[in-house]
């Protein structure tokens, strides 16, 4: 997803649309494997309303996740399309690293469907949390979870390997962390805000998949991703005590 005043580092893997543009020229399109798991990512947090259903979906077909791209492209005013990366367009494809066989149709069919998240994936914060503790735009759900999940992807180049891998575990932990609370009653959006800021540092420093393991490059990226959300008293608490927890750890 495009970070304020900073192109989409992203590769092109294919292109579904430029912005304002029509259809996709089926030239720009790369086939996935038959039977591979393809989500689609946007670029810009302005069309995640809009393109609900596109994005809370997978596909196992790139000609049906192009169906789905065209469709979300069609309902798009200008404005929205204006702020999509301009030389990726408002979608891309993503190949999540997700085990067992593709299938396709909705990501969460219900939200009994909800209580095992899917692996390296944002639709949960849509599909899930917000219909069990509607919070609305600002609220944690819709206002930090979704959107930060897919500028991770959408940044995953600024990344090492080692980095990217940390970025999959994350989004896999923080969502199963959340998916207890669905049937636990909250008391407010900002109690629910403060649960699942609470899970961020356990997930971000878990034993196997750490972030003071990190190399400098891949700090770097995340602090430049970050930098927007500073002024979220929530967030400097979980930077320091991320902090502390290396501190604690170095020899």
């Amino acid at each position: 997803m495009k970070k304020p005043g900073v192109a989409s580092a992203v590769p092109a893997i294919w292109l579904l649309i430029l912005a304002g543009c029509g259809a996709a020229d089926d030239a720009g399109i790369k086939a996935v494997d038959a039977g591979a798991a393809v989500e689609l990512v946007p670029t810009s947090s302005a069309i995640l309303e809009t393109c609900a259903a596109e994005l809370g979906a997978t596909f196992c077909a790139s000609a049906d996740a192009l169906a789905a791209a065209q469709a979300c492209i069609a309902r798009l005013t200008p404005d929205q399309r204006a702020g999509c990366d301009a030389v990726l367009g408002c979608l891309v494809d993503y190949a999540p690293a997700r085990a067992g066989a593709c299938v396709s149709g909705p990501t969460y069919a219900s939200l009994a469907a909800c209580a095992t998240p899917v692996a390296d994936n944002c639709a949960f914060y849509r599909a899930c949390l917000e219909p069990a503790h509607p919070c609305g735009a600002a609220g944690y759900a819709l206002g930090f979870g979704e959107p930060l999940c897919y500028l991770f992807i959408d940044h995953r180049s600024d990344f090492t390997p080692a980095g990217q891998l940390w970025l999959q575990g994350v989004r896999t932990c923080l969502q199963r962390a959340l998916s207890v609370e669905m049937a636990t009653p909250v008391t407010s959006c900002d109690a629910l805000a403060d649960t699942a800021f609470a899970s961020h540092t356990s997930c971000y420093t878990q034993a196997d998949n750490s972030f003071c393991q990190l190399s400098e490059t891949d700090v770097a990226a995340l602090e430049a991703l970050v930098v927007p959300y500073l002024d979220n008293p929530r967030v400097g608490a979980q930077i320091s005590a991320v902090a502390a927890i290396c501190a604690a750890k170095a020899p």
